[in-house]
């Protein structure tokens, strides 16, 4: 009997969650249905060219959706079973509480494995195609990826840049303004203008000055230098929100070898990752709150209560990492751990 009511409440979440997230999915693209409306009017863009616009952006709106419609699946339908008293009949035929929570957490863990795949690699990917495409409409390229302030630690010294921009065509290329070279001998080169090129390995400097440990000053040309760094001048540049986990992994690895700071990236990539896994962790306090209640009015009232809780808690631990209170990591997990210690005392009080 367990197992057949484990079926019956996952029958009964599933066709729930598949409407919740269609449902939030919708609401989160209302805000964007009058630029989509724009480019069918001013810009006579077609049909075609807006559902391709919509598909490229549903992985946006799929990275909150995912999660977020678990708590509403499992509130509402343990809400029916309650109303109906069949949870009370089940707990009277001798069914334990938690029995029913695992098989709800399983359900949880595949909303969060599919949220991994839709953070880390389907939003990135719809991201750059929305851009080409958003660019191609307003006949204009993307904007070229611009870093200020860039310092580079590299065996024979250490580079700085006052801006690399990416080269709009060759994305191996980057140009460089405002450069400072430390070597490691004591030498300095400073040249206003360069080019990164990640093909050869080099930073080619133009005008440069030379000060060497006991020499007069030095004007030259140019001067080429060894810059050897494992992730190419584009992509060191692009921003992370349209690099995949693997890729944005790797440059967080080049990066700290090379001494940059790296923070924002850590944070994003654990964002993406703890923001995935917040489907597990709302199946878990959902579960926890739905297996004990008297009502479907009682689960849409702790939907919204839990939906309000956790978004300020997401927003805060934000905030924590900007303003440095909190480190990447730590700031990343920091809503996820909380709301799942929540859950975890809660499922231990309620369904024993």
């Amino acid at each position: 009997m367990p197992s057949r009511l484990s079926t019956y409440l996952l029958r009964e979440t599933s066709g729930l969650y598949l409407l919740g997230v269609a449902a939030f999915c919708l609401l989160l693209s209302i805000d964007t249905l009058t630029v989509w409306a724009s480019y069918l009017i001013e810009q006579d863009a077609s049909v075609v060219t807006v559902l391709k616009l919509m598909l490229y952006q549903l992985p946006f709106f799929l990275h909150l959706s995912l999660p977020i419609a678990g708590v509403f699946a499992v509130l509402l339908a343990t809400g029916r079973l309650a109303k109906d008293s069949e949870l009370k009949a089940a707990y009277a035929s001798g069914v334990a509480p938690l029995s029913l929570l695992w098989p709800l957490l399983m359900f949880g863990l595949v909303i969060s494995v599919a949220a991994v795949l839709n953070n880390g690699y389907l939003e990135p990917r719809g991201e750059i195609a929305q851009n080409e495409l958003e660019a191609a409409i307003w006949n204009a390229r993307p904007s070229a990826e611009t870093q200020i302030d860039a310092s580079f630690r590299q065996p024979n010294g250490i580079y700085h840049a006052a801006r690399i921009r990416a080269d709009t065509f060759d994305r191996r290329r980057a140009e460089l303004t405002g450069v400072l070279v430390y070597g490691g001998d004591g030498t300095v080169w400073s040249a206003r203008y360069g080019v990164w090129d990640s093909v050869v390995k080099t930073w080619r400097l133009e005008e440069v000055e030379v000060l060497a440990p006991g020499r007069a000053p030095q004007n030259r040309a140019n001067v080429t230098l060894p810059f050897d760094l494992e992730a190419d001048a584009g992509e060191s540049l692009r921003e992370a929100e349209v690099l995949t986990l693997s890729e944005l992994y790797g440059r967080i690895g080049s990066g700290r070898q090379a001494a940059q700071d790296v923070s924002n990236d850590v944070f994003d990539f654990h964002s993406r990752l703890a923001d995935a896994f917040s489907g597990l962790i709302f199946v878990l306090v959902a579960g926890a709150l739905g297996l004990n209640l008297r009502g479907r009015s009682a689960g849409f009232g702790w939907t919204i209560v839990l939906l309000v809780c956790f978004f300020a808690l997401w927003t805060l631990s934000e905030s924590f990492f900007e303003q440095g209170v909190l480190p990447p990591v730590v700031a990343a997990w920091f809503t996820s751990a909380v709301v799942g210690t929540v859950g975890a005392a809660l499922a231990l009080v309620r369904l024993r």
